[in-house]
């Protein structure tokens, strides 16, 4: 699979209950890019694959343009080796995970009042 790469992502902050799994895989997909995004105790992560340019404009979105609610503190990526998921169909959301010790996950105030 020349000219392909993957990256695991790690983003950490306000991103639970914002709506930030849904955009990443809204992001991914506008993109062409494959892959999974998941939450766990300590954040959302994800895997893309795709077209180099593609993926390192994921990553400059995925900070610009983030949930309006949504707060990151920290992004942290790692190359990995290609594993071949194409395109929209091959990006998931995956299930939420509970493995690990508990730790207090961000969320943000609520925002009932809020017009958006």
């Amino acid at each position: 699979m020349t000219g392909r790469i993957r990256t695991a992502v790690r983003v950490e902050g306000i991103v639970q209950g914002v709506g930030f799994r849904p955009f990443v895989y809204g992001l991914a997909t506008r993109l062409g890019l494959g892959g999974l995004v998941g939450n766990d105790a300590d954040g959302v992560f994800a895997e893309i694959e795709g077209d180099p340019a593609a993926v390192a404009r994921f990553l400059v979105l995925l900070e610009r343009e983030p949930p309006p609610l949504a707060r990151i503190d920290k992004v942290v990526t790692r190359d990995l080796a290609p594993a071949g998921t194409d395109g929209p169909a091959g990006f998931a959301i995956a299930p939420s995970t509970p493995a690990g010790p508990p730790t207090p996950a961000l969320v943000t105030a609520d925002n009932a009042t809020c017009a958006d």
